[in-house]
């Protein structure tokens, strides 16, 4: 349940500038790299557009609805057929979505797919993954150009002007971010290789925000643009980064390493769905602090309009956390004090 409702709830100046030139919408060329990037060159973080992630998202999203417009239609059931699959484990999308953080093309992308595994484990049972992957890039294969001359030529216009924002409100202040996550996180140098690249995408299921790993090799994170903006895709941005700064650093002695140990002293393993929830817990709070401290300090969190009241003990460990912060708990404190809120529950 736990697991569910974490994966459905998570879910990353001048004018933008583009490093990598973008084919024109009927361009079928899939020799030629389409996807952009949308900040200097320099950014930490680095903010991107690419039509092949947006394409997949909004399949995703239209899985839910139920329906796709003409040419969508194959792909919209290869997307169904995975979902009814995967259902008993949202993280079994991992697999489709790593690539997407790196390839331009479908054919690229069936490729990768080609070399997955025949089937894997999903609540239990073995579902096809190759035979699902690969039909759905074929079909976007056959899509590619279609969506790129169509629903694309609003989405990029779209996920370029919330770039633009993010350009505006948070780039200026990431210096003072990330030496903030490195002392909040216990995370010196933060541990990763800079710069973290997140894919803004127009639409995807609620709330579109992904973190797609192959648990401290890899990472790939997308953040939905529709419905979200000012501070609250600053604080997306930002939670989506600190979630793929703990995929990166699974192996390290970070604050959130130390929070999982805690919570397996008190009999919870990372097969209890608690971690997971409580690990994003601390995200939601660490982001929506990061932005008050940076970019608005009248920033309503994210997690006050829903993320908090779902999960029982998530106001006591935002509270721990934020003693944390004010210099009051040291991070083993810290740890202990929200483990004994979850283990409580």
């Amino acid at each position: 349940m736990w697991r569910w409702l974490v994966l459905l709830l998570l879910v990353a100046c001048t004018a933008p500038r583009v490093n990598a030139p973008m084919s024109s919408p009927g361009d079928n060329d899939d020799t030629r790299p389409v996807a952009d990037t949308l900040t200097p060159e320099t950014s930490p973080i680095t903010l991107r557009r690419n039509p092949l992630a947006d394409e997949y998202f909004w399949l995703r999203a239209k899985a839910l609805e139920g329906e796709a417009p003409a040419p969508f239609e194959d792909a919209l059931a290869a997307m169904q057929a995975i979902r009814a699959d995967f259902a008993g484990d949202p993280t079994a999308w991992e697999d489709l979505e790593v690539p997407l953080g790196v390839v331009d093309h479908a054919r690229e992308l069936r490729r990768i797919y080609e070399d997955l595994p025949a089937a894997r484990e999903v609540a239990g049972r073995s579902v096809p993954l190759r035979a699902h992957a690969v039909r759905l890039a074929r079909a976007m294969e056959a899509t590619e150009k279609d969506f790129r001359a169509g629903p694309f030529k609003d989405h990029a216009q779209a996920i370029a002007s919330a770039a633009h924002d993010l350009t505006t409100s948070l780039l200026p202040h990431l210096d003072g971010v990330l030496a903030a996550i490195e002392a909040d996180m216990a995370m010196p140098g933060l541990g990763v290789k800079l710069p973290l690249v997140v894919t803004l995408v127009s639409d995807a299921p609620y709330p579109g925000i992904f973190a797609a790993d192959a648990r401290g090799r890899a990472s790939a994170s997308f953040v939905r643009v529709r419905g979200l903006e000012g501070t609250s895709l600053v604080e997306t941005v930002l939670h989506e980064s600190l979630h793929a700064i703990d995929e990166l650093t699974v192996r390290s002695p970070t604050a959130m390493n130390l929070l999982r140990g805690a919570l397996t002293k008190r009999g919870m393993d990372e097969t209890d769905p608690n971690v997971e929830m409580a690990v994003n817990t601390v995200t939601f709070a660490e982001a929506a602090s990061l932005v008050r401290r940076y970019v608005d300090a009248h920033h309503r969190p994210m997690g006050e309009s829903g993320f908090y009241t779902l999960y029982p003990p998530a106001p006591e460990i935002v509270a721990a956390w934020q003693r944390h912060l004010d210099g009051g708990e040291a991070l083993d404190v810290t740890a202990d004090a929200i483990a004994k809120a979850v283990a409580a529950q």
